[in-house]
C-alpha cells in the first residue's frame, strides 16, 4: 500500500487496518413522519425485513405523543463514507478523537485499570485524552504511521475519493423530519470501479463477508437495533459490535483483513435533508489478540515472518493495550483491548449488488 521498507510497511498497513476498519460506517435515511406534534416515531416496516427484527404491519399514530411510522421492509437511506480524520497532528490531536469509553480519566498512576500487557508500561497505554476519551490507537499507533509517511492520512481519504473501499450504514425507514427509533445495518463496500459522486446515484458493490445471505445484499449481520434520531443527531446505540473486511494487496499477495470492534458506538450529525452528515465520531474497543492475527496476515505479505522484527512488531501492538476487550477495566486482569477513534463525515449512496469476496489471505505462524 506504501512504498516503505518491509518493517516500515508493516506499521503502515497495520495502521491502515485499523482506521479503515475503525471508521467502517456510515448511516442515513428517508421517509415521511407522522403528523401531529413532537414525539419519537417508533418505526415498523412491511414485507420481509431479514435481520434485525424487521418486519410486520406497522400503521401511523398521530397525535402529539409521536406514534408508530410504516414504511416498504428495505427502504431507508444508505450513507458511505467521505472522509476519516485520525487526530492526526503534533499537539494532542488524539485527545478528541473518539469516546470516554470505561466511564473513567485515566493516567499511567490510575489503580483502576487492568494491568500493562507484554511488559508494557502504563505511561504507554495512557493518559486518556480530553474527558476520559480513551483512543490508544491514536495516542500510540497512529504516530508510528505517521512518521514513516506523514501523508497517509490523505492516502486514505484518496481511496475514498476513488471508490477503491467503503463502509456504509443503511438507516431503515429514517422520516424526513422529528425523532425515531430505528434499525439500522453495517455494509462493507468492495471496489465501485469508479469515481463516486456521493449524490446519492452511486451503486456501491457489497461486501458478503458480513451477509447472512450472500446472495441478497440487504442480509447484512451487523444490526442496531436501538438506534435512533433526536433532532439531527443520529446514535447506533451503546455496546454495538462492527465487523469489517478490508481486501488488500501487496506485493502480488491478497488477504481479507478482518477487524472487529467491541463496546462501540456511532454518533452523527445530520443534515438538514438527512441525505449527508458530519461531525461523525466512533469509539470503541479492538480484541488485542484478534488485532494480531490480522498484523500476521499483513507480515506474511510483506515476508517478516522470522525474526526479532517481527517479535517486536507483535509485542508492541500488545503493549498499547489500554482496556479490556469488553470496554470495562478490571485491575486484577491484563489488558486485552485496545482503544479506537476517529471522525468521519458521510454522503449518500445506493446498495448496489453483491460483490466479489476478498481472499482470505496466509498469515505468519
Amino acid at each position: 500500500m506504501l512504498s516503505l521498507a518491509r518493517t516500515n510497511t508493516t506499521f503502515a498497513l497495520l495502521t491502515a487496518l485499523v482506521c479503515f476498519t475503525g471508521c467502517g460506517d456510515g448511516c442515513g435515511g428517508d421517509e415521511t413522519p407522522p403528523e401531529g406534534g413532537g414525539g419519537t416515531t417508533t418505526v415498523s416496516t412491511t414485507g420481509g425485513g431479514g435481520a434485525g427484527g424487521m418486519g410486520g404491519t406497522g400503521g401511523v399514530e398521530e397525535g402529539g405523543a409521536g406514534g408508530t411510522l410504516m414504511c416498504e421492509s428495505n427502504e431507508g437511506v444508505t450513507f458511505a463514507l467521505t472522509q476519516l480524520s485520525f487526530g492526526e497532528g503534533n499537539n494532542g490531536q488524539w485527545k478528541t478523537v473518539g469516546r470516554n469509553l470505561d466511564g473513567l480519566v485515566s493516567d499511567g498512576k490510575s489503580t483502576d485499570v487492568c494491568q500493562p500487557n507484554s511488559g508494557g508500561n502504563p505511561d504507554t497505554a495512557y493518559p486518556d485524552g480530553d474527558a476520559g476519551i480513551d483512543n490508544s490507537f491514536g495516542k500510540n499507533l497512529l504516530p508510528i504511521i505517521l512518521g514513516l509517511s506523514p501523508m497517509w492520512p490523505t492516502a486514505v481519504n484518496t481511496a475514498l475519493d476513488e471508490g477503491r473501499f467503503n463502509a456504509m450504514l443503511k438507516v431503515y425507514c429514517l422520516p424526513e423530519t422529528g425523532n425515531a427509533q430505528l434499525i439500522t445495518k453495517v455494509f462493507g463496500g468492495t471496489n465501485l470501479g469508479a469515481t463516486p459522486k456521493y449524490d446519492g446515484t452511486d451503486l456501491w458493490p457489497v461486501a458478503p463477508e458480513i451477509l447472512g445471505d450472500p446472495m441478497d445484499p440487504e442480509s447484512s449481520t451487523l444490526v442496531f437495533e436501538n438506534s435512533s434520531v433526536s433532532g439531527s443527531t443520529f446514535n447506533s446505540g451503546a455496546d454495538e459490535t462492527f465487523i469489517l473486511a478490508i481486501p488488500m494487496t501487496y506485493m502480488g499477495q491478497t488477504a481479507s483483513l478482518k477487524l472487529t470492534l467491541y463496546h462501540a458506538q456511532i454518533t452523527m450529525d445530520l443534515s438538514e435533508d438527512r441525505k449527508s452528515a458530519t461531525g461523525g465520531v466512533i469509539g470503541g474497543v479492538l480484541n488485542t489478540e484478534e488485532l494480531i492475527d490480522q498484523v500476521k496476515k499483513v507480515a506474511f505479505m510483506a515476508d517478516l515472518c522470522d525474526g526479532a522484527t517481527y517479535q517486536s512488531i507483535l509485542t508492541a501492538v500488545r503493549q498499547t493495550s489500554d482496556i479490556m476487550a469488553d470496554g470495562t477495566q478490571d485491575p486484577s486482569q491484563t489488558c486485552d483491548g485496545i482503544s479506537f477513534g476517529v471522525h468521519f463525515e458521510m454522503s449518500e449512496v445506493q446498495l448496489g449488488d453483491v460483490g466479489p469476496a476478498a481472499p482470505l489471505g496466509n498469515a505468519c505462524p
